[in-house]
C-alpha cells in the first residue's frame, strides 16, 4: 500500500473528563448509563404509600370521634353539673320564714310582679303559674325569705295603734323587711297581706298597711328584705330561671325573652322532680315513704289546717336534669 494514501489524524481532548464506570453495565468504551428504580418498583412504593395514607386517616378518623366524643361528654356533665348545683342550692334554701304550720300554703299578694297571689309553699313541681316549657319536662317555683328572724314567727303583745304592733323580740325586724300577720286560728282560705316595715321602736314594729283582724295573740312573720322567688323551666333545649320579684314570670309573652328567662344552661334535654312525702298514718316520723309527683294538697290555694300537715309531710324534693353534648354523635354507614 502506499504510505501517502494515509493522513494523520490528531483527536482534541474532551473538554469534559470520562467518568470511570465499575459497573458491568458500562460498555466497553466507557459510556456510564444511570442506575434507578423501574417503573414497577415506583408504582409498587406509591401503593404502599397510599396504603399507608388511608392507614393513617382512619386512626385519625376514629381518635377523632372518640375525642369528640370525650370532649362532649366531659362539657355536657359540667354544664349539668353546674345548673343542678344551682337549682340545689335554691331548694335548700327554700321555705326559709314559710314553713311554720300557721303560714305553710297560705297565699299572699303583694309580692309577685304581674299581681298574682303566691301560694307559700318552698317548692312547687308543674305550678299553674309557669306555662310553656318544653315537652315531658317539669317546672319549678322556690320560695323562700331571708329575714333574720324567728322562722316561726313573733307572737303579737298587743296592738297600739292600726299599723302598728308589740312583739316579744322586735329586734328581729328591721325597716324595709316584708312581713304577714297570721291569725292564731288558721282562716280558711288563709289569704294573707304582704306589708313593709317603716319602723321599729321596743316593743312596737311599724308597718306601711295595718293587718285587719288581728289581735293579741297573733303572729307576725318576717319574710325578710328580699324574699326569693325563683321559676326554673326547660325552654328550647336551654334551663332558664326567672325572678319572679323583678319579672312577670307567669305572662306567656315572656317565655321567649332572655332577659327576663335567663338562660343557666344548654342543651338540657330534661328536667323532672318529685316529692319525697311521709306517709305514716299516725304521727309523721319525718321519714320518706313515697316518692312521686302529687301535690301534697289538692288545689291551690291551701285553706285549713289539714292542708299544711300535708304540705310538711313533703320534706323533701329530689331532681334528675338530662343534659347532652351540643355535637351528635356521627354514625357510620350501615351501623346504628
Amino acid at each position: 500500500m502506499n504510505p501517502s494514501a494515509f493522513k494523520t489524524v490528531t483527536t482534541k481532548p474532551s473538554r469534559w473528563p470520562r467518568e470511570s464506570c465499575a459497573h458491568p453495565a458500562c460498555s466497553q468504551r466507557g459510556v456510564a448509563y444511570a442506575a434507578g428504580f423501574s417503573l414497577v418498583e415506583v408504582m409498587v412504593a406509591m401503593v404502599i404509600g397510599l396504603l399507608g395514607i388511608i392507614v393513617m386517616m382512619q386512626v385519625f378518623s376514629v381518635f377523632e370521634g372518640q375525642k369528640r366524643t370525650t370532649g362532649g361528654g366531659d362539657d355536657a356533665i359540667s354544664s349539668g353539673a353546674v345548673s343542678l348545683y344551682g337549682v340545689q342550692r335554691n331548694m335548700q334554701q327554700s321555705g326559709w320564714g314559710i314553713s311554720s304550720v300557721e303560714v305553710i300554703g297560705c297565699t299572699v299578694s303583694g309580692l309577685l310582679v304581674g299581681g298574682a297571689a303566691l301560694p307559700l309553699i318552698p317548692v312547687t313541681i308543674n305550678p299553674a303559674l309557669i306555662t310553656g316549657q318544653d315537652a315531658d319536662t317539669d317546672t319549678l317555683l322556690i320560695v323562700a325569705g331571708n329575714g333574720n328572724g324567728s322562722v316561726e314567727g313573733d307572737t303579737i303583745d298587743a296592738v297600739p295603734a292600726a299599723n302598728s304592733y308589740a312583739v316579744r323580740t322586735p329586734t328581729g325586724f328591721l325597716v324595709g323587711e316584708r312581713v304577714v300577720a297570721v291569725p292564731q286560728a288558721r282562716p280558711s282560705p288563709c289569704t294573707l297581706a304582704l306589708t313593709t316595715v317603716t319602723g321599729v321602736v321596743s316593743p312596737n314594729v311599724a308597718v306601711a298597711a295595718g293587718f285587719v283582724g288581728i289581735v293579741p295573740g297573733d303572729k307576725l312573720f318576717n319574710l325578710g328584705p328580699a324574699p326569693t322567688v325563683r321559676a326554673y323551666a326547660v325552654r328550647n333545649q336551654n334551663l332558664t330561671v326567672c325572678d319572679y320579684t323583678a319579672n312577670d314570670c307567669g305572662l306567656a309573652a315572656n317565655n321567649g325573652d332572655a332577659t327576663v328567662w335567663v338562660p343557666v344552661a344548654n342543651n338540657v334535654v330534661s328536667l323532672r322532680a318529685q316529692y319525697g312525702r311521709d306517709t305514716s298514718a299516725a304521727a309523721m316520723d319525718g321519714a320518706v315513704d313515697v316518692w312521686d309527683r302529687t301535690r301534697p294538697v289538692p288545689a291551690f290555694p291551701a285553706g285549713n289546717t289539714a292542708n299544711a300537715c300535708a304540705l310538711i309531710r313533703a320534706s323533701a324534693v329530689r331532681i334528675a336534669l338530662v343534659a347532652r353534648s351540643s355535637q351528635p354523635e356521627k354514625l357510620r354507614t350501615g351501623r346504628r
